[in-house]
This record gives C-alpha cells, structure tokens and sequence, in this order.
C-alpha cells in the first residue's frame, strides 16, 4: 500500500538504527573465577532525596528490566495520581541478546549447592556497592523482584537473609521446586523471633497458569497440576500473611498464562516496590 504523496517516513541517523531504552545504561560487571554479568541501570533525573534513592534490583534482567523501566517512568510521571517517586532501577542479566539465559539463571537463582546464597552475596558485596558509585542510595528502602525461578530466587533473600531487602516480590514463584524444599527455609525463617523490620513481600501470579496454558498437550496440564502455580502462591500467602512476620500482598491477574503475565507483575512491582504511601494518602485522579 503506497503511502499518499503528502506524507513522507523519514529514517533515523541510519537505517535500522536500534531503539534504544531512555535513560538506561548497560555496564559489565566482572569478577575473578566467574563469569560477566550484564547490568541495566536507570538513574533518576531529579537530585536525590536526603537519604539517597529507593533501588529496584530485578533478577533475570534482561526480561524485567525493559517492562520495569517503562512503568517505572509512566507512573513517576504522575506522582499525585500513583504516588511513585523517582528510584534506580537495576536489571540484572547476563551477556547475550536472549531475554533468558537457562543455564546461568538456573545456576545463581535455585538455592541447590548454595547457587543462590553466592548470588546474594554477590548482589550485597558487588552490585551494590557499584550502584552507590553511581548515585545516593537509600538502603532502608531497598528492593528486589524476580519471576519464576527468580521468585522462588526473591523467597529464598527473604527466609535466609530477612534483613537485606525491605520489598521483595516474588512473581510466579517456582514454589514446586524440589518438591518444594523452599517450605523447610520458611519454617526457619517463621521459628526464628520476627525480624526487627518487618518484611513487604508481593507475591503474583497469572490466573491461567495452572490450567489454562496447557490447551490440548496432555503432558503439559500434567505438569501443571504438579507445579500447582497457582495454589501454591495462594498457600504460600495466606502462611506469610498469618504468621506477622511479613506485610504481604497476593495479587492473581485473571487470564495471564506464565509469560503474559509479566507486563502486569511488572507495574504492580513498581507501585508496591516504590510508592511512597504518604503521597498516596493525597491522590487524585
């Protein structure tokens, strides 16, 4: 279909040039004996508040970051309405262009041979202390979020080390994991005295996925009846939320399978993550 002769589609300084994420930034972070990780870094514009920024760390960040960036400045746009304020936001991935990288994912987030213990210390002792070379942090309201494996990765920070992270959002979380071994760190984690501060933990997961993604492939529905998406988000809530020893929110987004689901994980992510809840007091629409 032509285009009529009074519009014209001009190209960028080069043809095919790639669109790039406003206010992003990508560094590597390299350690001895291991391997590159990739960082995403967002930095506020504004001047920084007396006790430094809030931060986001996002793990699996080449697939949360982009969704996280983008509600992010939507809803620090408007302030008065979703009461964000500006923070930084951190994504962290590894090299490549995939969104996921299997291997290494399954390596740093599962807590099998002390995979995601050395990634907390990682994120603490590296990622961190860089993140602080590039602006005022404010460590009391620091955050992390992960999806699937990086939720089970976010319950995991939150039963063994309750005091590093003030918000936690755990989407989707691979609860099913091991036969669920994650269930033996919430006991320790819920016989121990309550933490000083107590925890924020939003805890997502798509409607659809324990029984709608699976369409006509039995093998499929069987394994989403064993992994029990759903019910185990709903259980893993109502413990939490019982117990005292943390503030939880359970969000399930009706019809969104395990992927489609991230976008909406995502923006509540950032509402729940970095809204501060005297300005939403005074919203409007």
């Amino acid at each position: 279909m032509a285009i009529p002769a009074a519009h014209r589609v001009q190209a960028g300084p080069a043809l095919g040039e790639p669109v790039l994420l406003p206010g992003a930034q990508a560094f590597t972070l390299e350690s001895p004996g291991a391997p590159p990780y990739r960082l995403l870094v967002a930095l506020p514009e504004a001047a920084a508040p007396p006790a430094g920024f809030p931060v986001l760390l996002m793990v699996d960040g080449d697939a949360l970051f982009p969704a996280g960036l983008l509600a992010a400045r939507l809803q620090a746009a408007r302030p008065e309405v979703t009461g964000v304020a500006p923070a930084i936001l951190v994504g962290i991935g590894y090299p490549g262009a995939a969104p996921f990288d299997a291997a290494r994912r399954s390596a740093d987030l599962l807590p099998e041979q002390g995979g995601a213990d050395h990634f907390l210390d990682r994120i603490s002792d590296v990622v961190l202390p860089f993140v602080e070379t590039l602006a005022p942090v404010d460590h009391a309201r620091l955050s992390l979020a992960g999806h699937s494996f990086g939720g089970l990765f976010a319950l995991h920070a939150l039963f063994t080390r309750p005091g590093l992270f003030a918000t936690l959002v755990a989407g989707s979380p691979s609860i099913w994991w091991n036969e669920r071994a994650i269930l033996a760190a919430r006991t320790r984690f819920l016989a121990a005295p309550a933490p000083q501060r107590r925890p924020r933990l939003l805890l997502t997961v798509g409607g659809a996925e324990q029984d709608g993604e699976a369409g006509h492939d039995p093998h499929r529905a069987e394994r989403l009846r064993m992994a029990r998406m759903v019910d185990n988000a709903a259980e893993m809530a109502a413990t939490l939320a019982a117990s005292g020893h943390v503030a939880c929110e359970h969000r399930v987004f009706p019809d969104e399978n395990h992927i489609s689901v991230l976008p909406a994980m995502m923006a509540r992510t950032i509402a729940f993550a970095l809204a501060e809840p005297a300005a939403l007091s005074g919203a409007r629409p």
